[in-house]
């Protein structure tokens, strides 16, 4: 049992595939990613802990897992931290989308779930993060 929880987490970070102790120490709110979300885009990150609060409540009414949901709803716009200003959550007073081209405005948009997906790539954050980051609009 012992020998079995020394290696689990090397087997986690590997696999990308983890157990719900492995989900709770990702859920750390110092993990590198919520950090930068914290300080480039604290709207989108007070915004992902309000989600978290809410699929923890309702994960646990349908008999989900409410910690992969928790965890998931941390990471769930990740890739809003690198261009924070183009969401309203982050924004003051000026909205940059009023000067560019519609187009290009709702590439931006949804840039971001495509950003978030190589986020959680580079940082190895499980498979099923990774699936929730992509699926969060419907556009996978």
């Amino acid at each position: 049992m012992l020998f079995v929880l020394g290696v689990l987490p090397y087997l986690e970070y590997i696999t990308r595939v983890y157990s719900d102790i492995g989900l709770l120490e990702l859920g750390n709110l110092n993990h590198p990613l919520l950090r930068k979300l914290s300080l480039n885009a604290s709207g989108t990150y007070y915004h992902s802990l309000i989600i978290a609060n809410l699929v923890e409540s309702a994960a646990e009414s349908i008999d989900a897992n409410p910690i992969l949901l928790r965890v998931g709803a941390y990471f769930h716009d990740i890739g809003k931290s690198l261009r924070p200003l183009f969401f309203t959550e982050n924004q003051r007073g000026l909205n940059p989308h009023d000067k560019i081209n519609p187009k290009l405005s709702a590439l931006i948009l949804n840039l971001h779930v495509s950003k978030g997906k190589e986020l959680a790539k580079k940082y190895k954050l499980p498979i099923l993060i990774e699936d929730l980051i992509v699926q969060h609009h419907g556009l996978e």
